[in-house]
């Protein structure tokens, strides 16, 4: 692995360390326990194991019997470094998902704990909102809106907005347009007055909570944004907004120029196929074909074959075949 500049050498190795966990034998997690037993300040070893223990198989962790074992861990961080920025802080931060309600609920106690011991430490604050966010999502908001408060610099709400950008998949239909709602206010003033992060993703996040709830304009806004980024796959994504606002406004001709408007090579966004299916829908047919072409070499060919063979039967093209987040369109993404 290069080393990015803006990554720290500490980062680096946990990075590497997490990255080879799915080859470790049992002797050799036998080896890190004891180690770890013997001293329990050796962060390398505690990063190792937990990564380990966060192992997924399709839904589930990969073994039930570390449970137990990763609540622990996570359990430690939090007690011992509820400011981790960083690779740490992510992973601590993305394991709020990880565990089932009795757990969670003590592991929240823990964080609401810390979140009282260092009130005024935006980190920490915000360590515990996006932890808390995945499974209370009151208690997470009210939190990051703290730790923005303290610091403003942060990317706080970007980061929060996609976590529940997620859990929209997961929610009851009732829930959803609210989670919606709350996604495009924050994102936007994120947008507004957050520099770093993500602005590209939470883009996404908004437009794509917008149309659902056809609030268009705000996804004009979004549009906006991507393209002061100036980069090719966020050309990619304010064209296919385009797009889908001109449908919405019943403008066929420009949702499909916006459609093929690309250059070959361009990496496949999920959004844009929602773009293409919604014209197959309407009759559209030659476009369809040619944004399928543009993406020579980015898909395999065997699923573009099949695409175009579909398009040329009068089929729909079955693209959630490679991404399943498109069975539903918006109302997935």
């Amino acid at each position: 692995m290069s080393r990015n500049p803006s990554i720290s050498e500490v980062d680096l190795r946990w990075v590497k360390l997490w990255q080879g966990v799915r080859a470790l034998s049992e002797p050799e997690v036998e080896a890190l326990e004891r180690q770890l037993r013997d001293d329990p300040l050796n962060l390398d070893v505690r990063v190792q194991l937990f990564g380990y223990f966060s192992l997924y198989e399709g839904r589930e962790l990969k073994r039930k019997d570390v449970e137990r074992k990763l609540f622990e861990i996570v359990l430690w961080f939090i007690e011992n470094e509820p400011a981790a920025t960083g690779f740490l802080g992510f992973r601590l931060m993305a394991s709020g998902r990880l565990f089932k309600p009795r757990a969670f609920g003590v592991l929240r106690q823990a964080w609401l704990e810390q979140v009282d011991a260092f009130s005024m430490d935006g980190t920490v604050l915000g360590n515990a909102g996006m932890f808390i966010g995945w499974n209370d999502f009151e208690t997470g908001a009210a939190l990051i809106e703290r730790a923005y408060e303290l610091q403003p610099a942060e990317n706080w709400l970007g980061l929060f907005i996609s976590t529940i950008a997620l859990e929209v998949w997961t929610s009851p239909e009732l829930y959803k347009d609210r989670l919606r709602e709350y996604i495009i206010d924050v994102g936007l003033r994120s947008l507004r007055t957050e520099s770093g992060g993500a602005p590209s993703m939470t883009c996404q996040y908004v437009s794509n909570a917008a149309l659902c709830l056809g609030r268009l304009d705000d996804v004009r806004t979004c549009i906006v944004y991507l393209r002061k980024e100036s980069h090719p796959q966020c050309d990619q994504l304010a064209n296919v907004y385009e797009g889908l606002v001109a449908l919405r406004e019943n403008n066929i001709d420009c949702a499909i120029e916006s459609l093929v408007m690309m250059k070959p090579g361009y990496e496949a966004q999920p959004v844009a196929f929602c773009l293409a299916i919604e014209l197959f829908d309407l009759g559209e047919r030659e476009s369809i074909a040619r944004f399928i072409d543009n993406f020579d070499g980015k898909t395999s060919e065997h699923d573009r074959n099949r695409w175009l063979e579909q398009v040329t039967e009068n089929q729909r093209p079955d693209f959630a075949s490679v991404f399943p987040q498109l069975r539903r369109g918006f109302r997935s993404l």
